[in-house]
């Protein structure tokens, strides 16, 4: 039991649809809102959750939903109350078994209990699991309320009792437990309105519903507490206490999901028979929420309004007027490509693989299961001795005819990457070139570095240094290259001698199916396996599995840390190509109209689903409204449209329901902060997950929109005023991928090229990229390096043979 939980938890509310059902992809972005927002942790099912709502299966999929969404970045509690003990028992255990990090449970509802039988409840869901349990002291809901003696008795005899979070307003009761009992649980207080008071009583934190509405501001409180700043405290509070107040004074489950919906957030209705709070309410909810979230307070240099056209531009969308563009034989075959054949997978079920333009399911791709996993692994694990053994030479020449086959049917994946992605024909068209030319490159690169060296470094003694293959190796990849990303890795990985299993995006799968199937009379099979399915379930076995020797993935932090926690079981080498919030850098000497044109591509390429786009603009004051002028109107012209509309499309859709949702929150919670759209701002009319290209001006340092990664077409304008200023900005954010520079004077952009802390900084350039040159980040981008030489030298391993030369 490591974990140990303090600060602000939110209270998640649960997301439903229109139809009633559960929103799978709106409870993801409600856990990233709280997370991004600095909570120190989430609660699934909770209270506020609607908990009682919800079916039995349907709080196993929230809490299953949240826990991988979290992804370990912070805790998640699973509130596990029921109306029965076995049914909270079966809920604990099942939290547990998903990744929960504590179980919180509530007595039954429906009947008062006694004292003696809420303990006896309590100490058989705490007895039936192994992590930590919080009691959830609820007297205005259970009708039985547990005295901080009572509390604190239990604690000292259930040793995985350690947390309580007492909802009630009976402040004294709080101290009580803080003071009398901290030697064996923390409390937490879940009374949104007594926060404050608690904090400064000294509890270990808070649980709040209204955390999901305010999350950066119950933060910021409480960071002002620990610092011993109960002024500054007090002063953020007092700012959002009104808004606090309105929503404890109304029922308090629509109450938060009106102030999510203020704040641009909506998260749908409560589950009936709880009904929408009335309109009057909302209204005030919605007022008071304009004062009460924070603003940064920045200088007079920091976030200047630039003096452009605030007439806001979204373009229409340009459709494919019959039919999509795929055509017969273009889908690949069924199931999981597996030992050189596609084969059924094991579970029987299926995911749907969606066209981004329209919604509509293009086809369906296996579930893999961890069974399908292990199968893969041990084809690849059979085949990587005979793989190995190949001369440098015979690997290359199968290596140039994988390019040859890729080459000779490019249009066919260009089509199909377009119709999965929604990417535009150009786009897609440079992705199956690029895989070309890597597939050449590391055919021929494989052929030159054999060994290290060779030479006497003690007497009598011959030493040779020798490059090795490593085995089998695990690849996960994301949904915005599909087919790109997959030859970055696959490349390197088998001309260094090694076999591999890739786990391709659920989203995306279906170039890298086509590949497999493409070249499966040239590479011997077992060398190269695809199983298609989650994140959680495949992924996670590649990165724990005993055969593979390393696990290499292109994806989200989230999934790199995932990964990177799971493969340190087996102390397994890991790969991680991470995100990236590219800093541009524009001085007042730099050619302008060039920084705007580049941008036109390097911002917005593959509608910004690129984690090295061009997306953070840090411009000189000087020039900021010439700049911004030149870059709205290359963004103003752009042509969004669906795969197959023309050559001339250059913005597509997002690849998905949840991203576009993740994208136009960005956008609405920006708009809610003061920022502007000076171009686009939102999504676009029509089917499909659209969103049109926008500028963002009046950013202020610090402003979320211009610190996370976004990964849309979206770019943000910030303005300076000196070298170092700029310099300490751009290297403020956590990710260390790419970054440009833009001067005309050679010493500044040599100098500043050094300061910044990215993996690669293009000089008067943005997202030019070249087989010969490595690619990867510093910081929260990961390790490792894809493409050039240095890959080969990350899935390779050095061995040191000593000969005596005397015997």
């Amino acid at each position: 039991m490591t974990v140990q939980l303090g600060g602000v938890l939110t209270a998640l509310a649960t997301p439903f649809a229109a139809d009633g059902g559960l929103d799978v992809a709106r409870l993801r972005a409600v856990v990233d809102r709280s997370i991004e927002g600095g909570v120190h942790g989430v609660v699934a099912c909770g209270s506020t959750g609607e908990f009682t709502a919800l079916s039995s299966d349907e709080r196993r999929l929230v809490v299953e939903t949240v826990v991988d969404q979290a992804a370990g970045r912070v805790p998640v509690i699973a509130q596990t109350g029921a109306t029965s003990t076995a049914e909270a028992i079966a809920l604990s255990r099942h939290a547990q078994s998903v990744g929960a990090d504590v179980v919180m449970t509530v007595a039954p509802y429906y009947e008062p209990l006694s004292v003696d039988e809420t303990l006896s409840y309590l100490r058989a869901v705490a007895g039936s699991v192994t992590i930590p349990v919080m009691l959830y002291n609820l007297p205005v809901a259970t009708g039985v309320d547990l005295d901080p003696d009572t509390i604190g008795a239990l604690a000292r005899e259930v040793e995985n009792i350690r947390y309580i979070k007492n909802t009630t307003v009976d402040m004294d009761q709080s101290a009580r437990l803080i003071h009398n009992h901290c030697d064996v649980i923390s409390t937490f207080v879940g009374w949104d309105s007594l926060l404050l008071a608690a904090l400064a009583e000294g509890a270990a934190g808070v649980m709040a519903g209204t955390a999901n509405v305010v999350p950066r501001e119950l933060v910021a409180v409480y960071d002002a507490v620990s610092a011993g700043d109960l002024e500054g405290a007090r002063k953020t509070w007092s700012q959002i206490y009104p808004l606090i107040e309105a929503i404890m004074a109304q029922p308090f489950i629509a109450a938060v999901k009106a102030g999510l919906a203020a704040v641009g957030f909506p998260v749908g209705a409560p589950r009936p028979p709880v009904a929408e709070l009335d309109p009057a309410a909302a209204a005030r909810i919605a007022q008071l929420a304009k004062t009460a979230t924070m603003e940064t307070t920045v200088g007079s240099t920091l976030g200047t309004t630039l003096g452009i056209t605030a007439e806001v531009i979204r373009p229409a969308v340009r459709r494919v007027r019959t039919g999509g563009i795929l055509r017969e034989g273009d889908l690949p075959p069924g199931g999981h490509f597996i030992d050189g054949a596609f084969r059924p997978g094991r579970s029987g079920t299926s995911i749907d693989v969606i066209d981004p333009s329209t919604g509509s399911t293009i086809t369906q791709v296996a579930e893999g299961t961890v069974e399908d996993t292990d199968v893969a692994v041990a084809a690849a694990n059979g085949a990587k001795d005979s793989w190995g053994r190949l001369t440098p030479k015979e690997r290359s020449e199968l290596l140039h005819r994988v390019a040859d086959r890729v080459a000779e049917h490019a249009d066919l994946l260009a089509r199909l990457e377009s119709a999965n992605t929604g990417k535009p024909a150009a786009v897609a068209q440079d992705d199956v070139a690029q895989t070309i030319d890597t597939f050449r490159f590391m055919a021929g690169a494989l052929r030159a570095p054999t060994s290290a060296a060779a030479g006497r470094y003690a007497e009598d003694h011959l030493s040779v240094i020798l490059r090795e293959p490593l085995g089998v190796i695990g690849v996960v990849t994301p949904w915005n290259y599909p087919l790109l990303m997959a030859a970055w890795k696959m490349a390197p990985i088998l001309a260094a001698g090694n076999t591999l299993v890739i786990k391709p995006s659920e989203q995306t799968p279906l170039t890298t199916l086509k590949f497999a199937e493409l070249v499966a009379d040239i590479l011997p099979a077992g060398v190269v396996n695809v199983v298609t399915g989650y994140g959680p379930v495949v992924g996670t076995r590649l990165a724990e599995h005993p055969d593979i020797a390393m696990i290499a993935l292109t994806g989200s932090v989230r999934s790199g840390k995932a990964v990177a926690r799971a493969a340190a079981e087996s102390l397994k080498r890991v790969h991680l190509e991470l995100g990236g919030k590219a800093p541009v850098v524009i001085f007042e000497d730099a050619d302008l109209a060039a920084a705007a044109t580049a941008l036109r591509a390097a911002g917005y390429w593959n509608s910004g689903q690129e984690c090295g786009a061009a997306c953070r603009v840090l411009v000189h004051e000087s020039v900021a409204d010439e700049f911004s002028r030149l870059l709205v109107d290359e963004v103003s012209s752009m042509v969004v449209g669906e795969p197959g509309a023309g050559d001339d499309v250059e913005i597509g859709p997002l690849t998905s329901k949840a991203h576009f949702d993740r994208v136009t929150g960005y956008l609405q919670r920006a708009e809610a902060e003061g920022v502007r759209a000076a171009v686009g701002g939102g999504p676009l009319e029509g089917a499909g997950y659209f969103v049109a290209p926008t500028v963002l001006v009046d950013v202020p340092d610090g402003a979320e929109c211009a610190r996370e990664e976004i990964f849309g077409p979206v770019v943000t304008v910030e303005t300076f005023t000196d070298e170092d200023e700029v310099i300490g900005r751009a290297n403020s954010v956590p990710y260390g991928l790419s970054a440009s520079v833009w001067t005309r004077d050679a010493q500044r952009s040599h100098d500043v090229a050094g300061k910044l802390e990215a993996g690669t900084v293009w000089v008067n350039a943005h997202l030019v990229l070249a087989n010969e040159v490595p690619w990867g980040g510093f910081k929260g981008s990961g390790y490792g390096r894809d493409l050039s030489i240095y890959a080969l030298d990350d899935y390779s391993r050095t061995k040191h043979v000593m000969h005596n030369v005397e015997r």
